[in-house]
């Protein structure tokens, strides 16, 4: 029982330990340094550094890393820490060590890692072979930054070693000691003068004969002015070599380098810096880096060396395992060679930060060697793309296998028009920081594209083909501190990123937007993340409530006062959706008014995550600032404030609401006529295709007349004006019952026969006018003559009744008194001259 009740307390302790925060706390045995207990071994790691110590104390066993760094201890006492026989990671570095005695180190058995890095140790008595003879398991060792001079330490007894860092210096020629030759398990050397000591002239195939084993060697900033043939021949299990830093070297040196490396098994070179910032600028030749045909390498890291070009040809040497290229801070120039990547395995381009302002090292080495400008000879080859490209989009080679580009910080200055790139698998492009102020395109074959960030270029303009249908797989897209509220919100199709169906991630913070469109957001239903902080927006216009898939809406530093109830309804909608929406409302000027309390209110109420939410201040109708911490207090002091106003604005809301809709019926009423025959127009004009049988002056018409009448006055069409004006004078008439089209709806096929005639004859009578049909057809043609005939006289009005003025609508009796009529006269001599009056106004 005792045994589970202990089991259970210390699983508690160690979940307690997990769960808390990892930064080191006051230790019981060493007051003025900091413990951290590992929850796994129950062992602690102690920090005493900084803290002035001149001698170190005894210390208990169940301690598995101990730092001394940064005090002034200068002996390490026999058995200093014999009692540690737990401890794995010890750090004596900078201090003012001068002293190691044969015990020092007695006890530390199960050490791994010790550094003793920036000390006094300066001749062979301080680091003689039996001092680290305690340290059998030691596989991390750092002895940089002491006052060897040209002294190597003999460290044979070191036999699990595998980590070594050490200064290297020699007067001529640098040369690894014989007694490394034991070292059979060393296979990481840092020599490196970034972080300790490193001056060398030159190096030679005796340089590192007696450490073929290494397969990490690290020679950077060792002021090397000279790289002999067949120094890194022995070194066949080299994997990672450095000799970035020797700015006296050049490319030159390549041509050794490389010769050597063949055949090894190297998978990353660096050559960062080997060519002076201000030196002139230089090409990369085919003799430099040929041999690397023969290795199996994988990274190749060329920073920050003034490469403009690289010999044509020169890249198809690269094998088929090149991952990755870094060529980060150079001047490349546009040349044949860019043809050159299509054929190389590359993944990842890093070409970032080119043309950087540099200033002169403060302390440059000094080279033997005189500058000589030489003019490099540049062949341009036409070359013969073997593929289409569409709309005459300007082509981009890309290696096939690349998927990773990065082109920041490289003072583009361009507008960006139609590219089409070659075939390739990029799934990431970083342009940022540019000056590509102007996003024309189309841009082509970016079809796996999923990451792309254009900020930081000064972009004020972005056409709304510019992300073409092949960006369809890209999912982030980082369009940050640009200018595009000067063009986003004329977007009103939301055709700019129409195409992009996969977005999740999309920022457009810092680009001084005030409004986007209604349908701006209309094609990202994967949306997850949209970042609009930091612009100048007042509401939220846009739609986002069919975005099911959001959880991140950012509209921090913004300037809402308030969010209307249709954009409040769409967060609620997401939220029921999604419940890990968030919103980020914070650093906005609210409005807390009786304009705005269903705002307050929805604050107070609604499950949303709002980010920030105490933090939130509004501002009252008296201009005083106050939280949101306590939102409900401030509602209901609001609501007793506003309760007073609340029946005079829904008056003054009906009252103007009524005389609006009088407004409105008035204006309707007074052109009922006009809006019934826009409408009849529109219809028509979308389901009717119109076959012209006639040619009068410039217009076609199917008739030559539409006539007008009531079903009683038929006799008087059919027989009489049917006979004389169609079967003796060729007037094609458009009769109702005739010439209908079946299946289409009366008013349809009224005003269509009237637009589709040349006159409009209206037999007026007394059955005409009661007539619903007729009156009907009488405004349409009165329609016609005035928005479509721009008020020529196309109403032909004949009386075959006797009425009289009174009895005449007061519309009728307008057009009779400012128009010519016609009465029929039904006598003989009448009936001539009737027929041919008609005849000669229908045919005029």
């Amino acid at each position: 029982m005792n045994f589970t009740v202990l089991r259970l307390f210390l699983l508690r302790y160690i979940y307690h330990v997990m769960a808390a925060d990892e930064r080191h706390e006051r230790c019981d045995f060493l007051q003025k340094c900091k413990c951290r207990l590992n929850p796994v071994t129950l062992l602690f790691s102690v920090d005493c550094s900084r803290l002035k110590i001149r001698e170190i104390p005894k210390l208990p066993n169940d301690i598995e890393e101990l730092s001394y760094n940064e005090n002034k201890i200068q002996v390490i006492h026999d058995q200093a820490f014999s009692n540690l026989t737990n401890l794995l990671k010890l750090d004596i570095s900078s201090n003012e060590i001068y002293e190691l005695r044969n015990l020092s180190f007695i006890g530390l058995t199960n050490l791994r890692s010790l550094n003793l890095q920036n000390n006094r140790l300066d001749d062979c008595m301080s680091m003689n072979i039996h001092v680290l003879e305690p340290l059998e398991n030691l596989i991390s060792l750092n002895i940089k930054q002491n006052l060897f001079g040209n002294f190597q330490p003999n460290l044979t007894l070191l036999v699990s070693l595998r980590s070594l860092g050490m200064d290297f210096n020699s007067n001529d020629t640098g040369k690894i000691s014989e007694s490394f030759y034991s070292m059979k398990r060393l296979r990481r050397l840092d020599l490196s003068g970034l972080t300790g000591i490193c001056s060398v002239r030159s190096l030679n195939n005796e340089s590192f004969k007696y450490i073929p084993q290494i397969q990490n060697l690290s020679l950077s900033g060792c002021r090397i002015k000279h790289i002999n043939k067949g120094t890194f021949q022995q070194l066949k299990n080299i994997s990672i070599l450095d000799i970035s830093n020797n700015t006296c070297l050049k490319f030159e040196v390549l041509e050794n380098v490389t010769h050597d490396l063949q055949f090894s098994a190297i998978k990353v070179l660096k050559l960062n810096k080997i060519h002076k910032v201000f030196d002139m600028n230089t090409m990369l030749r085919t003799s430099q880096i040929k041999y690397l045909a023969n290795t199996s390498i994988q990274e190749i890291h060329g920073d920050s060396n003034r490469l403009q070009q690289i010999e044509f040809g020169a890249m198809l040497f690269m094998p088929n395992t090149l991952d990755y290229v870094s060529a980060r801070d150079n001047q490349f120039s546009y040349g044949p060679f860019f043809w050159d990547l299509l054929h190389t395995s590359v993944k990842t381009f890093n070409v970032s930060h080119m043309f950087t302002f540099h200033t002169e090292d403060e302390h440059p080495e000094q080279c033997s060697y005189d500058i000589e400008c030489k003019k490099e000879p540049v062949t341009v080859t036409k070359m013969k793309y073997g593929m289409e490209y569409r709309d005459h989009a300007t082509p981009l080679p890309i290696p096939h296998q690349l998927t990773s580009l990065n082109y920041s910080s490289c003072h583009l200055h361009y507008s960006v028009s139609s590219y089409n790139l070659t075939n390739n698998i990029l799934r990431n492009i970083d342009l940022s920081n540019n000056l590509l102020t102007s996003w024309i395109g189309p841009i082509y074959n970016v079809k796996s594209l999923k990451y792309l960030d254009l900020s930081s270029n000064f972009c004020s303009n972005v056409s709304n083909y510019f992300f073409s249908e092949d960006f369809g797989s890209l999912e982030e897209l980082y369009l940050q501190n640009n200018i595009l509220g000067l063009v986003l919100p004329y977007d009103y199709k939301g055709a700019t990123l129409q195409n992009l169906h996969s977005l999740k991630t999309i920022n457009l913070s810092q680009n001084r937007i005030q409004r986007l469109s209604k349908d701006f957001f209309k094609s990202q239903f994967k949306i997850e993340r949209i970042d609009l902080s930091e612009n100048t927006f007042q509401s939220i216009d846009f739609d986002i409530g069919h975005l099911k898939s959001l959880i991140y809406l950012n509209l921090k530093n913004n300037r809402i006062t308030f969010l209307s109830a249709s954009a409040v309804q769409q967060l609620d909608s997401i939220d029921i959706l999604n419940k890990n929406f968030t919103i980020d409302l914070s650093q906005n000027d609210f409005l807390c008014t009786c304009e705005t309390i269903n705002f307050v209110q929805w604050l107070g109420t609604t499950t949303v995550g709002l980010i920030g939410k105490k933090n939130y201040t509004c501002q009252l109708s008296d201009l005083t600032l106050v939280s949101l911490e306590n939102i409900d207090e401030l509602y209901d002091t609001l609501s007793k404030a506003c309760m007073s106003k609340i029946p005079i604005i829904i008056a003054l809301v009906a009252s103007v609401s009524s005389v609006l809709i009088i407004i409105c019926s008035g204006l309707i009423y007074r052109y009922r006529w006009k809006l019934r025959y826009a409408y009849y127009m529109v219809k028509i004009r979308s389901h009717e295709k119109m076959t012209p049988v006639g040619n009068d002056d410039d217009k076609p018409y199917m008739y030559g007349a539409f006539v007008s009448y009531a079903d009683e006055d038929s006799t008087f069409v059919h027989k009489q004006l049917l006979t004389k004006l169609e079967k003796e004078n060729g007037i094609i008439l458009c009769l109702h019952k005739r010439n209908f089209l079946p299946g289409n709806d009366i008013a349809t096929n009224i005003t269509s026969a009237i637009h589709n005639s040349r006159r409009t004859i209206i037999i007026m009578s007394r059955n005409f006018l009661k007539s619903y049909w007729c009156m009907f057809e009488y405004n349409m043609a009165r329609m016609e003559s005035i928005y479509e005939r721009n008020h020529e006289n196309v109403l032909f009005l004949i009386f075959i009744d006797q009425i009289a003025s009174k009895e005449l609508p007061l519309h009728i009796l307008e057009l009779v008194q400012s128009q010519s009529y016609i009465e029929y006269p039904n006598d003989e001599y009448g009936d001539t001259v009737f027929w041919d009056q008609i005849t000669q106004v229908l045919t005029s």
